[in-house]
């Protein structure tokens, strides 16, 4: 006897029927009844909706037909048709299958022969996609033991492909493909890697996390690099899950010149904040005898909230176990190592910042001895607003020590307070009072020339700015103009500044446009911007919401007696500083121009600098010029001259052509040259790059490196493969100024 529902839902599965519609709820009781209700888990929600089901009495098969789908707790199952064998406790799906489990893999079969549950069964036709990319298929695939899903002459790959061209870019062609998904993994045997359908690889076993899971220990994508100061290499980097806080990597670098090198990277993350601990080591003889060499790397960042509510404590630190040893093996081009610990904490109304310093020069010839530490370097500020003038008032205190092993040692402490109160007078003008009162204490041991001595310098001053804005809109009202005359004046002592009163922290002096209206130039607490001066300026600029955006400033200091605590190269020495001036043009997001300049009273230009960035299309390009007079003073006996470029080519959506250069004009050569290749797509990235660094030091000759790395999506990488560059960042060793130099060094 066979009895036909015809019915748009009709719940039951897994022994049991209760439709709606035509059906009763006696009927669908009784089918309840036949199909044998004892089997059914309660607690698990259980339906099926068809366009047509049928129940056979008989042989206690129910069939559904048309748009069927099957819901068991979390699982689903569509098909065109499925048939339920009661007695068997199996099921039967044909046509357009697709299966979907909790963990978010979604099947895709032929034809499937599966327990009640959903769990267990043979599949014939199967194509699987894990997570959002990866995909599997294969000829046949059983699920056993609910947790494992084992797959017959299979392919793993996650690439698009399409009708035109089935053939992923790459895959993994397999004996027997098995998902563990208890442990999430996917196991391969027999594995063969195709790229471009071409077999170039084979291993008899090996396996790696699906696509799922976040953190997973195993080997990561290898990279190669070539360089004649170490010779071919090959880094092979495996990553160890520790715990739910801690993982590690370790990578050795084989090289055919130096041997291994072992690099390590070791992050914990604490309730309280984290930490990193890298480096290298190796054994060489590039020094002239066998000895270890390496380099660590480390960094913290922890709340403090047991000294200060918000504060925070850490450290960076660096450093190399010689001068040549980061430049020498590709780890970094870096001169100076800074190493730093501190505490600190800021609030809106004040702040402070207890640090301490250490340098390492990585430079030829410099004089380690006199390479200053920095411990303690303190700082604190606090601001309250000012009942009796208006405005407000700060208070703040500063100190530092810098010892030597070969050279003088200062400690500097400074105390003091500042006021400041801005008003705008109906006319649009806008006025800005100012003052501050600091005193500094000098103690010096083992200076060269006085020995030791201590001395004490009072260094206040006053002053006024008014600034006027003019505002005007264009006629059709899409752009304003803003033009804004400045002028400052500032009263201050003179005979703040000599051998007598130290100067460690500001020794390098920048002048420009942004700080043109600052009352002092100079970087820190050791040097004091003495003697009465004027400075007038004017700054304009182009509001508009979009088009060409134009700004600029212009200004110069005038002063009543010579400035000759600063150097002759810095443009502020004499009665007049240079001309400073800069100004920028922008059409976003294609094309932005900047040029800074220094100019002295007779026009001589003594800085200048040049930077442009372009990006249209397929096509971008930054380049950049700098041109900086000598002073000696500061350590710079000679002119510096540089440029720098930066182009890349977007010759398809996968493929990408980028170079760079960099020039010292002075000396006419190469400071360091490279370009790359990148081919990248939504499931591998391909990076091939070579670099000419043609500077030179002891035992890091000039050298050429050449390096491919593979990224494969899923496989010993993250999921999603960001677009970069694999060239380095543009920088001017010879032009930037350091924190050691702003410290004393030469």
């Amino acid at each position: 006897m066979t009895r036909r529902l015809s019915s748009l839902a009709a719940a039951g599965l897994v022994a049991c029927i209760a439709a709606a519609g035509i059906a009763s709820q006696a009927f669908a009781q009784s089918a309840i009844e036949e199909l044998g209700a004892e089997t059914i888990d309660r607690d698990q929600p259980v339906a099926l909706i068809a366009d047509e089901v049928t129940y056979d009495t008989n042989t206690g098969r129910v069939t559904a037909r048309g748009n069927v789908e099957v819901y068991y707790g979390d699982r689903t199952l569509t098909a065109d048709e499925i048939v339920y064998d009661s007695r068997a406790d199996r099921i039967e799906a044909t046509g357009n299958i697709v299966l979907r489990d909790p963990a978010g893999a979604t099947v895709y079969a032929d034809l499937a022969d599966l327990d009640a549950k959903l769990r267990d069964g043979l599949v014939r036709g199967a194509r699987s996609v894990l997570g959002e990319r990866a995909k599997l298929s294969a000829v046949e695939a059983r699920r056993f033991e609910e947790r494992y899903n084992a797959l017959s002459k299979a392919v793993y790959s996650p690439c698009d492909v399409c009708e035109e061209d089935p053939t992923p870019l790459w895959r993994i062609r397999a004996r027997k493909i098995i998902h563990d998904e208890e442990e999430k993994t996917i196991h391969y045997e027999h594995a063969t890697l195709d790229v471009f359908g071409v077999p170039v690889a084979w291993v008899p076993y090996f396996q790696h996390p699906d696509p799922t899971v976040e953190r997973a220990s195993g080997f990561l994508v290898p990279s190669f690099q070539q360089s004649g100061n170490y010779g071919f290499g090959t880094k092979i980097p495996y990553y160890v899950v520790i715990d739910d806080r801690s993982d590690m990597t370790l990578t050795p670098f084989f090289t055919t010149e130096e041997g291994v090198i072992g690099e390590f990277e070791y992050r914990r993350v604490f309730g309280t904040g984290s930490f990193i601990f890298s480096g290298s080591v190796t054994r060489t003889d590039y020094t002239g005898e066998s000895s270890f060499q390496g380099n660590v790397d480390t960094r913290g960042r922890f709340d403090a909230d047991w000294l200060d509510e918000g504060a925070r404590w850490g450290w960076d630190i660096s450093t190399a176990s010689d001068d040549a040893y980061l430049r020498r093996f590709d780890f970094s081009d870096n001169d100076i190592l800074t190493s730093t610990v501190f505490v600190r904490n800021y609030w809106n109304d004040g702040f402070y910042d207890l640090t301490g310093l250490y340098f390492q020069s990585l430079r030829d010839n410099d004089p380690a001895g006199q390479i200053p530490r920095v411990l303690p370097e303190f700082e604190a500020r606090r601001e309250y607003a000012d009942p009796y003038l208006g405005g407000e008032v700060g208070f703040f205190t500063a100190t530092e020590t810098l010892f030597r092993n070969n050279g003088r040692d200062v400690t500097r402490f400074s105390l003091g307070a500042d006021w400041e109160r801005e008003e705008i007078l109906p006319v649009g003008l806008a006025l800005r009072g100012f003052a501050e009162l600091r005193g500094d204490v000098f103690i010096v041991e083992d200076d060269p020339t006085r020995g030791d001595f201590t001395s004490a310098r009072f260094a206040p001053y006053a002053g006024i700015e008014a600034r006027y804005p003019l505002i005007w809109e264009e006629s059709d009202g899409d752009a304003a103009h803003v033009i804004e005359p400045i002028a400052q004046f500032v009263v201050a002592p003179t005979g703040g500044n000599g051998s007598k009163y130290p100067n460690e922290d500001s020794q390098q002096v920048e002048f420009d446009e942004t700080n043109l209206f600052e009352v002092s130039r100079f970087s820190g607490y050791d040097g004091f911007e003495e003697g009465t001066r004027a400075t007038f300026g004017m700054r304009y600029e182009r509001v508009i919401s979009e088009g060409v955006r134009v700004d600029g400033t212009l200004g110069r200091i005038f002063r009543f007696e010579d400035a000759d605590e600063f150097g002759v190269g810095t443009g502020l020495s004499g009665m007049t500083s240079d001309w400073v001036g800069a100004w920028s043009v922008s059409l976003a997001p294609y094309l932005t121009v900047r040029q800074r300049m220094r100019v002295d009273g007779d026009f001589d230009i003594n800085r200048n600098e040049v930077f442009a960035d372009f990006e249209y299309g397929r096509v971008s390009l930054s380049a950049g010029y700098a041109f900086l007079e000598a002073d000696p003073s500061t350590g710079s006996p000679s002119d510096r001259e540089e440029v720098n470029a930066l182009a890349g080519l977007q010759l398809t959506p996968e493929w990408r052509l980028s170079g760079f250069l960099q020039r010292d004009l002075i000396a006419d050569a190469f400071v360091e040259t490279g370009g790359a290749i990148t081919f990248q797509n939504e499931c591998c990235a391909v990076d091939l790059f070579v670099r000419r660094r043609f500077t030179d030091s002891d035992d890091a000759p000039a050298s050429t490196s050449v390096g491919v790395q593979v990224r494969l999506l899923t496989i010993g990488t993250d999921q999603t493969l960001r677009r970069r560059d694999p060239l380095p960042r543009f920088t001017s060793p010879n032009l930037r100024n350091s924190e050691f130099a702003q410290m004393g060094g030469e």
